[in-house]
């Protein structure tokens, strides 16, 4: 019998073309659609036989077809729920087979090549079969696959069963940093090496993964059934854990971070798939948005989405599937609070501008990053915005949400240069007094080695100084930090965080200051010969500068490449 899901692809059309511009008023492009019955005296298809899980179209051409080398393509079909009108937009979203996915931070933002490779040999058989170990599938088969049909069904199905979470999906989640039983996720470049390895060792979950490696799977999966999928990058991205759209931060009154349910990640990887919404209306049709990554139970299993993009903008929260959590990682409120030893505590600041930048997808037809922030949110005092903001009161807790009053104090951390990994740094902390007295400022400062996530792992560096201020002065303090504090500490994620808690003396008023500090990694540049002969042997070279002052050893390079060969290569 022929797979549920290939049942879908027996209604096309298809494209026969011929030279370097075919039109069919030159007879030079057909478009054929497919028929119960062959015509002769036209160009005419017919679904002549089905077995497994393929079938066989003949065509027929008219007694007059022009004589040449024709191209034939399956075409988009305009009442296709996953229809998308631009053609260069469908060679992107659904045939291409590389592409970037951005990491980094709103500082610093990194192009990460990725390969999805969605047409490997075994890549649609193992896509099926992800649907066919869908709790849906499992738990009704029957009923599962007459709902193949449905764009929505169909990725939540998938991305429910990429996280090993729900009944030993594809991908196992690890930030602990300890990877000794499987694979760091950064060492991970392309999906579908993955994915054949879950598929021919028996579903055993592939270990590890971190958001943008679930990205890259869910988008290979669905490029590979059709759906038109990108994957997306938001930059200072909230996790709100218990859904009041606030980020609450805890610190002691020394400036150290106290683990908070909420957490800010320096990046956020998710996608977006095109469809229409027809169980939400015309007016959310266009770009869905979904997260893979296994973070909060949606119906009972670890998936999220897909949300409209248009009613994540417009806040809707109260819409299938999880507007709500979406709407929060791009536009949550940023509050610090100290908390006392005797456990209680008061709120320094409100950010509403921290969340939620240069949100960022790969270019059509080019690796270029294009910034879809305005997609998501409306600019900061906008009409449109204040608007939603009234909207949203409801779903806000408003305790202990009064405005703070005025500050006497102002502050920020910037750096000296740019940070690369083995060099000191120095942070420069501004102060400045906008009051017309005498002030002295007791300065609390920390420094740590977190994940990307936001997680702490290890402090590196604490101290405190009094910083007198006269009126309406302003003072630059420099912080230096070597090499030899950070670099045993720092994760592979290269990031740190420093924090300064900012006490007027003599009185409550304290600002906090928080700036994360991401080091660039060395280059890396890979050199092949200009011609290359398919099927011969070549050499490529590889070249890594250690820009330590000490030397680095167990180095290892993976090199992957559609087509180039059958596995990733690793060399030591």
């Amino acid at each position: 019998h022929l797979h549920p899901s290939l049942k879908l692809l027996i209604k096309c059309l298809i494209v026969s073309s011929l030279g370097p511009s075919p039109l069919e008023s030159s007879r030079t492009k057909a478009v054929i659609p497919l028929f119960g019955a062959i015509n002769q005296s036209s160009w005419s298809a017919v679904l002549s036989a089905s077995i497994s899980n393929s079938i066989t179209v003949a065509i027929n051409s008219p007694p007059d077809a022009v004589i040449g080398r024709y191209t034939m393509s399956v075409a988009g079909n305009s009442e296709d729920d996953v229809f998308l009108a631009d053609e260069s937009e469908r060679q992107e979203y659904v045939l291409n087979e590389k592409g970037v996915i951005f990491v980094g931070s709103e500082y610093s933002i990194l192009p990460l090549p990725w390969g999805y490779n969605q047409f490997d040999k075994s890549m649609l058989e193992i896509c099926l079969t992800i649907m066919d170990r869908s709790v849906d599938y499992k738990n009704d088969p029957a009923l599962d696959v007459t709902r193949r049909y449905d764009p929505v069904y169909v990725c939540r199905a998938v991305h429910g069963t990429l996280n090993s979470k729900d009944e030993n999906g594809v991908l196992v989640e690890n930030w602990s940093g300890f990877y000794e039983d499987g694979i760091s996720p950064t060492s991970w470049n392309e999906s579908s090496v993955i994915l054949k390895d879950w598929y021919f060792k028996d579903f055993k979950p592939v270990k590890y993964g971190q958001c943008w490696v679930y990205g890259g799977l869910l988008c290979t999966v669905l490029r590979c059934l059709g759906i038109p999928t990108r994957v997306i990058t938001n930059f200072s991205s909230a996790h709100d854990k218990n859904g009041n759209l606030y980020l609450d931060m805890f610190y002691d009154n020394y400036g150290t971070s106290n683990e908070s349910q909420d957490m800010i990640w320096n990046f956020h990887v998710w996608n977006e798939s095109w469809f229409t919404r027809k169980d939400l209306g015309l007016a959310y049709n266009g770009w869905q948005v979904m997260d893979a990554t296994p973070l909060e139970l949606s119906e009972g299993l670890y998936r999220c989405g897909p949300a409209p993009l248009v009613a994540i903008r417009e806040g809707d929260v109260d819409l299938n599937y999880d507007v709500g959590f979406m709407f929060a990682s791009v536009n949550a409120d940023l509050t610090y609070w100290i908390r006392f030893k005797d456990g209680t505590k008061k709120r320094v600041s409100n950010d509403t501008k921290y969340i939620g930048k240069h949100i960022s997808t790969k270019a059509v037809g080019s690796d270029s990053r294009v910034d879809v922030t305005h997609q998501y949110k409306y600019a900061e005092g906008k009409r449109s915005q204040m608007r939603l903001e009234k909207k949203l009161l409801h779903f806000r807790k408003q305790s202990e949400q009064k405005p703070l009053q005025k500050m006497g104090l102002q502050g920020a951390l910037s750096l000296l240069q740019i940070p690369i990994f083995g060099q000191d740094i120095t942070i420069i902390m501004s102060l400045k007094n906008i009051t017309p007295t005498d002030v002295k400022v007791i300065v609390n400062m920390t420094s740590s080695s977190i994940l990307y996530t936001g997680k702490h792992k290890h402090e590196i560096w604490a101290d405190a100084k009094a910083v007198p201020l006269n009126p309406i002065e302003e003072k630059l303090i420099s912080i230096p930090l070597t090499y030899a504090q950070y670099g045993k500490y720092v994760s592979e994620d290269n990031v740190i965080r420093v924090t300064a808690l900012c006490e007027v003396e003599g009185t409550e008023e304290r600002i906090l200051l928080e700036m994360d500090v991401i080091f660039a990694k060395p280059s890396m540049s890979v050199q092949v010969p200009k011609h290359i002969v398919i099927n011969n042997a070549f050499n490529a070279n590889v070249l890594i500068t250690n820009t330590l002052s000490e030397t680095l050893n167990n180095c290892s390079v993976l090199l992957e490449g559609n087509g180039l060969a059958a596995e990733v290569l690793q060399k030591e």
